[in-house]
């Protein structure tokens, strides 16, 4: 679900404190403080939502239950690897665990804060215990085997076939647009996340880069004293680089990606009249004009 990112002011108290009728240090006073410091927070907020997972307080509960079972299944198999790994008893590796990954408040709750070990999920590699660091050499090289059939079986699909081709048409139709831009220069230097198009216009050299439905144009670039390592090669496995000193330029303008449209022609028309409008507003020589309406010329009040 995407957040909508239209601001407004909210009314009322809202109380974000998260232990119950207390503040973090206990006191109803922390509380109170709580309620203003949140109000103030949501006034600046986007619109926000709250997910309910449909079923009911019994599929709650199996869901709670099913995740408990889990993990306690999880929790046995690491208690019985300290037994036999360490050497430990049943009730030492037990409290060992306890104490490493049992943590609750005090109604009983889990404490699932990153300040806190946890249990790692049974869906991620096993919970561990088939990590790729446990594998030999033989199973790596199965793996990698795999990995490479894989991706070929997609590369040679009629799906990934279906891609080339929209992307071929994509960048026909943009070179075809630039065609009519004698003082645009554009290319997508990334092609697949983030989405990134630098070049030139009219003379300005730019920078624009979408990523998670936010984009930003940065304008005039120049080195920026950071420095990257580029890879030029390999030998005997390893990485050859270079430093490269990175730039960057002044942000003119960020926005979401609902407002670039569908096509690659459209976002790039966007950059070009974006970065036209910031220029041709930095060189104006009538600081009046904004008490005219664009529209009918009539003169507006200006406070």
């Amino acid at each position: 679900m995407r957040t909508l990112r239209r601001k407004r002011p909210l009314s009322g108290t809202y109380d974000l404190a998260d232990d119950g009728e207390r503040g973090y240090d206990g006191s109803r006073d922390r509380r109170r403080k709580n309620q203003v410091a949140s109000a103030n927070t949501l006034d600046c907020m986007a619109d926000m939502y709250v997910f309910r997972p449909g079923g009911g307080s019994e599929e709650w509960e199996r869901r709670r239950q099913e995740r408990a079972e889990r993990r306690a299944a999880v929790r046995a198999r690491y208690a019985q690897m300290l037994e036999r790994r360490a050497g430990l008893d049943e009730l030492t590796a037990d409290l060992v665990m306890a104490l490493l990954f049992d943590h609750a408040d005090d109604d009983g709750n889990p404490c699932i804060r990153n300040s806190h070990p946890q249990l790692p999920d049974d869906h991620d590699h096993d919970a561990g215990f088939d990590c790729p660091c446990t594998w030999d050499a033989d199973r790596r090289e199965t793996e990698r085997a795999s990995r490479r059939a894989a991706w070929d079986r997609w590369a040679n699909s009629p799906e990934s076939e279906a891609i080339r081709r929209h992307e071929e048409a994509e960048m026909a139709a943009v070179a075809e647009w630039l065609s009519t831009e004698p003082d645009v220069e554009a290319s997508r230097t990334v092609m697949a996340c983030p989405e990134v198009w630098e070049g030139r216009i009219d003379g300005h050299s730019f920078y624009f880069r979408e990523r998670h439905g936010d984009w930003r144009i940065e304008l005039d670039l120049a080195p920026n004293g950071t420095f990257a390592e580029r890879v030029v090669g390999t030998e005997d496995g390893e990485f050859i680089t270079e430093p490269v000193e990175l730039e960057s330029g002044e942000v003119i303008a960020e926005g979401v990606d609902s407002q670039l449209g569908d096509s690659a022609v459209e976002h790039l028309a966007l950059i070009v009249r974006t970065v036209r409008d910031h220029l041709r507003s930095g060189g104006c020589q009538h600081p009046g004009a904004a008490r005219f309406c664009p529209s009918c010329g009539a003169r507006t009040e200006v406070h």
